[in-house]
């Protein structure tokens, strides 16, 4: 039964990360649209992309997670 909880608190953690992440990202590509110089739009366009790398890793460990419930 402490694994079976303990599957669900790692479940509750990574779907609030997810949560996170898409925020995130939803923010920093309105930001990189509005970005006035090209320097600038090009960082933000960086850290978008590890941001979604970051999402797409943790939406990759959600489904592992609730096969495993």
């Amino acid at each position: 039964m402490s694994d079976e909880k303990s599957l669900d608190q790692q479940i509750a953690e990574t779907s609030g990360a997810l949560e996170v992440l898409f925020d995130l990202r939803e923010e920093f590509a309105q930001w990189a649209e509005e970005g006035q110089d090209d320097s600038k739009r090009e960082a933000l366009d960086n850290v978008l992309g590890h941001v979604e790398a970051m999402e797409a890793e943790y939406k990759r460990r959600f489904e592992e997670l609730k096969t495993r419930a």
